[in-house]
């Protein structure tokens, strides 16, 4: 399930099933989109690059 949800972000990363949302706060330079219900990918742009930052559970992440 996560290396299909990869492809899709890397398809295209504005797709809504990925969920994908700007953080808040602490985590304001960030970004993340699910894998499902609760595994999550944090992440931060960098110009056009996206670079993974952490993966886990919500509240692993957050």
């Amino acid at each position: 399930m996560l290396r299909a949800v990869l492809r899709r972000f890397a398809a295209d990363p504005g797709d809504p099933l990925l969920r994908l949302h700007k953080l808040k706060g602490d985590l304001a330079e960030y970004w993340a989109f699910s894998v499902d219900d609760d595994l999550r990918v944090l992440f931060r742009w960098e110009g056009d690059e996206a670079f993974l930052v952490n993966l886990g559970s919500h509240d692993e992440v957050y």
